[in-house]
């Protein structure tokens, strides 16, 4: 017993030294606060040039030193501001040259961005979870869309962008716009609202693009909303979030059936997609026509076959010898050709349907209008009319004369 009172009294006089002491109370507060979040305003700063910052994070009663290295600090969009909120995370630690107690910042946000970023990050984690962003779930997005649903806002750029697109690209279809806010509180209800005011009165559309334009994490904060995301989830119509700009990514972009950078790429794919599906009718008309050449350039050879056998036949003193020979070659040839046409009759009935697929009444039959003006010229370019112009537009049961506006 007076050996352990002996050893206690010696521990406890111990006199240490200064960088020991520091030593244990950083190992000590390395080990009990390490990867912690604390929020603070900045003040004292300072930017080193080797790239480091120094500065204090202080509330209404207390502060704490802070440093951020520049390894930590490339990967800030913006450099710490004095006087700003900020919700730092990292070590606290201890600098033992000057025993000063200290957090070493890993990565340091504004707050209030920062609470948004953090909330995306749930959001994203527990969608994820659920398997809302599986892409085995992803619908088809149609290779021949002409009907399609614009969810934006009637005022913004998005709107603009995407139509002048379609339209310089030549795209034939159909736009209807869902206007909406797309920005603010109330912008996550009227976005389900157009959704699923689609569902109800216009099921039979191609294709829904969800759009808007660039702005903050702030502005584009709408399209994270979880009501918005599981409806997005739930539409039986394919959906392209197009949805800010290339570095933006926002909920409903992980949950779409397909995510545009802009919505000027949006236009692009959908009007390319068009463009795609009429190159591959064109070179199928193509070969229909070259099938069709083919098979009359048979016909004539061998029309020209035969009269230069009746010719050589011709002379009266052979009439008689080579008429059999004739009737040979005549029945021959109409086996040889019924063969030759029955064997192409069902090619030639298919490529006629196919063929009839691109006619002029068919076309429309779908809907489309054919224009010629006052000299029975086919109209191709609006900028070939002017004002008064008088012209006659066929529709599908009948023609009806007009004048340009």
């Amino acid at each position: 017993m007076q050996s352990e009172l002996f050893q206690t009294h010696e521990e406890d006089s111990r006199i240490w030294k200064i960088s020991e002491l520091n030593s244990s109370i950083r190992k000590v507060l390395e080990k009990n606060f390490k990867q912690v979040w604390i929020r603070g305003e900045i003040s004292n700063l300072k930017a080193h040039s080797s790239g480091h910052y120094y500065f204090q994070l202080k509330d209404s009663q207390a502060q704490l030193k802070a440093v951020l290295f520049r390894g930590d600090a490339r990967n800030m969009h913006h450099p710490p501001q004095e006087g700003s909120q900020y919700l730092a995370f990292g070590d606290v630690t201890v600098y033992e040259p000057r025993g000063d107690c200290q957090i070493r910042v890993r990565h340091l946000m504004e707050d209030g961005v920062g609470n948004l970023r953090l909330e995306f990050e749930r959001l994203k984690s527990l969608f994820e979870k659920e398997g809302l962003f599986d892409p085995a779930k992803k619908k088809d997005i149609p290779l021949f869309p002409i009907r399609i649903g614009l969810i934006t806002s009637p005022e913004g750029a998005a709107i603009h962008d995407f139509l002048s697109i379609i339209k310089r690209r030549k795209w034939k279809g159909e736009v209807f716009l869902y206007p909406s806010l797309v920005q603010g509180p109330l912008a996550p209800a009227k976005l389900i609202q157009s959704l699923r005011t689609i569902s109800q009165i216009n099921p039979s559309l191609d294709l829904i693009v969800l759009s808007r334009g660039g702005g903050s994490v702030e502005d584009l904060w709408a399209f994270n909303d979880e009501k918005l995301v599981r409806e997005i989830s739930v539409s039986q119509i394919p959906i392209i979030s197009a949805v800010g700009h290339q570095t933006d990514f926002v909920l409903s972009d992980f949950v779409a059936d397909l995510r545009a950078e802009t919505p000027s790429a949006a236009a692009e794919l959908i009007s390319s997609l068009q463009l795609v599906q009429i190159e591959k009718f064109s070179t199928l008309k193509h070969r229909i026509d070259e099938v069709k050449s083919q098979f009359l350039q048979m016909l004539n050879d061998q029309i020209e076959l035969l009269n230069a056998k009746v010719k050589i036949c011709s002379p009266i003193h052979k009439i008689e010898r080579r008429i059999q020979q004739i009737d040979d070659l005549e029945t021959r040839l109409i086996t040889s050709t019924k063969r030759i046409l029955d064997k192409n009759s069902v090619k030639l009935h298919y490529l006629a349907n196919r063929l009839e697929g691109c006619s002029l009444q068919n076309t429309l039959d779908k809907g489309f209008a054919f224009i010629r003006d006052r000299n029975g010229d086919a109209v191709k370019d609006g900028k070939n009319l002017l004002r008064g112009d008088k012209v006659s537009v066929i529709f599908r049961d009948g023609k009806r004369a007009m004048t340009a506006d």
